[in-house]
């Protein structure tokens, strides 16, 4: 169903970014940048049971924040089969912690070793989906489309306004049962599309298509400050104290 609505909407068969909204968002962000038709990676395992619980998994980001443009469904699950082979060590921060905050979310102890990563007949990322709120990157600067891992994003009021509709609707088809979110401010983008409050806890439950879907947030594991770049090791001091237990009690409770 993602396919058919992405055909529809937004990148059509022949490769063509057909988003109604295009236009307002380039002008936007007009002299800076700008990249759009960024679709999201659904894995071929998405639709995971956990000791018999459902377990869709939605790993939620910003944006690409890579000069790449009108990348399909196939295109993006290419990305992370190459970002899966390159091991732990060879991922950038922000999909090494992807990785760690997956190995928690199916019970496993935090590591960089192989083994922890795999999944049935494949890696840890084809049980999940990466969606990115936005689906276009305006950047501050100029950036190769082959540079390891994203740049500065600069997007618009009007990209984040415009892209909830299409956010929405990707949740409603893909029913995850809880969605990661990598960034605060990025929660706050979400209410644009979702029924949130201002401000919410690190664990809290919103209704999609009327039924109940647990949303964690953390900071991004790019992102400095007080989490310490959580995504470079799996050793880092938020990594360990702030996202692992967090995730432990959703597990033990949900």
């Amino acid at each position: 169903m993602l396919q058919a609505y992405v055909r529809e909407h937004l990148l059509s068969g022949n490769g063509r970014f057909i988003c109604g909204s295009y236009a307002e968002c380039r002008a936007s962000r007009s002299g800076f940048p700008f990249h759009p038709g960024q679709m999201s990676h659904v894995g071929r395992h998405y639709d995971l049971e956990v000791e018999g619980r459902a377990m869709r998994i939605v790993v939620l980001g910003q944006e690409y924040g890579q000069a790449r443009e009108c990348v399909d469904l196939a295109g993006r699950s290419e990305m992370l089969a190459r970002s899966a082979a390159a091991g732990f060590r060879g991922r950038n921060p922000h999909m090494k912690g992807v990785t760690s905050t997956l190995r928690l979310l199916l019970g496993r102890e935090l590591g960089d070793d192989e083994e922890g990563e795999r999944l049935l007949d494949g890696h840890v990322f084809d049980g999940c989906a990466q969606v990115n709120y936005l689906l276009c990157t305006a950047l501050t600067a100029p950036r190769s489309k082959d540079a390891h891992g994203g740049g500065r994003g600069h997007s618009s009021v009007a990209m984040q306004r415009n892209c909830a509709p299409h956010f929405l609707r990707t949740m409603e088809i893909l029913q995850p049962t809880v969605i990661v979110v990598h960034g605060l401010g990025l929660r706050r983008w979400m209410a644009n599309a979702l029924p949130l409050p201002p401000a919410g806890d690190t664990w809290e439950t919103v209704r999609i298509a009327g039924k109940p879907v647990d949303l964690l947030t953390f900071t991004h594991p790019s992102a400095g400050g007080h989490s310490g770049w959580w995504g470079t090791t799996p050793r880092t001091r938020y990594l360990r104290e702030t996202v692992a237990p967090a995730i432990s009690a959703f597990l033990e409770r949900s």
